[in-house]
């Protein structure tokens, strides 16, 4: 898989430093695999994987962070939307899909 865009992934972290080591497993996983569905990307990484409204949904740092990305399975590209504390993704309310595509967009 291919990430967009990888450099506005590190400038979204860059202000939490205990996370750039867990961005790097991440990346470095999901370069080295061509995932077909979300079920074969949650065998390989977790069965925590969400997806909502068509953002894939990962948890980063055992909960504390939320990186959030639109997976094209088909082109195998994965284009980053947003990086979030807990706190801040439990502030989306997910079952209103107009507010999630404004907060995440």
């Amino acid at each position: 898989m291919r990430l967009i865009s990888r450099k506005n992934l590190l400038s979204a972290i860059e202000p939490y430093g205990d996370v750039p080591s867990a961005i790097e497993s991440w990346y470095k996983l999901i370069k080295d695999n061509d995932w077909e569905s979300l079920e074969d990307l949650r065998q390989e990484y977790s069965k925590s994987v969400d997806q909502v409204y068509g953002y894939t949904i990962f948890n980063i740092k055992h909960n504390r962070y939320r990186l959030i990305v639109q997976v094209k399975y088909k082109s195998k590209i994965i284009y980053f939307k947003k990086f979030l504390t807990h706190a801040e993704y439990s502030k989306i309310n997910w079952d209103n899909e107009d507010e999630v595509k404004i907060k995440i967009s």
